[in-house]
């Protein structure tokens, strides 16, 4: 089967996936999606929810997010506590305290 737009021959494996494909890959109305990842909740009760975006709605974002970082603005508020291996969240327990 020939694509509608370029003529091209449609592969099998995308006719295979979709059997009423009447457009190649390269023609086809659907792009790539994007994934931002945003972490909520503080201490122990933190969790981590993905939002799936359009092509051009994960473009702006990322643009959006590049010129924040290039202004210097922080995308997050410092942690006023001095630096530690122990991951955020987590508290380290000393062998007496058990």
């Amino acid at each position: 089967m020939k694509c509608v737009k370029c003529g091209e021959v449609i592969p099998e494996g995308r006719l295979k996936a979709l059997p009423t494909a009447k457009t190649c890959v390269n023609c086809s109305g659907v792009q790539k999606k994007g994934v931002v990842t945003i972490m909520k909740g503080e201490g122990d009760h933190t969790w981590i929810e993905t939002i799936h975006l359009e092509h051009e709605d994960y473009k702006a974002y990322i643009e959006a997010e590049n010129k924040l970082r290039k202004a210097g603005n922080k995308l997050f508020d410092p942690i006023d506590e001095p630096p530690t291996d122990v991951p955020y969240g987590f508290r380290e327990v000393k062998p007496d305290e058990e």
